[in-house]
């Protein structure tokens, strides 16, 4: 089975139901299916909750939370990530984060994004959401 690191925009797009949802929607189910399996940031769970802030109540946030945790295997931030992300030249930190939490887990072959060039330093293979199944 293949493993991939999934971006929290992607999940974002899924819970508010934006243009790239369906796409969204087509990788998690790949993953309730057993195809493939998904790994989160940690980070992501903190970034998924304030922004759903405006659309949902905090139980509705900590459910799709829970129901996400189930699904996803979460890979821990620890120092030693968040230091390589702030060495690494990365324009946007919280993708840093993400990328070197991925680069952590050996059995993890690449990234799902709905913005690929947002991982243009990646030595992961990057997918589209889109593009992906």
């Amino acid at each position: 089975m293949k493993h991939y690191l999934i971006d929290t925009n992607v999940i974002i797009d899924m819970l508010l139901d934006r243009e790239d949802a369906d796409a969204a929607c087509a990788v998690i189910d790949a993953a309730e299916r057993g195809e493939i399996m998904l790994h989160f940031c940690a980070l992501s769970y903190t970034n998924i909750y304030y922004s759903l802030r405006k659309y949902l109540s905090r139980e509705e946030r900590i459910s799709c939370l829970t129901q996400l945790s189930g699904l996803l295997v979460t890979i821990p931030v620890d120092g030693l990530i968040i230091h390589d992300a702030l060495m690494s030249g990365w324009k946007d930190f919280e993708d840093a984060v993400q990328y070197f939490a991925a680069k952590s887990q050996p059995d993890i072959i690449g990234i799902i994004t709905r913005n690929v060039r947002d991982f243009s330093l990646s030595e992961l293979e990057v997918k589209d959401s889109i593009d992906f199944l």
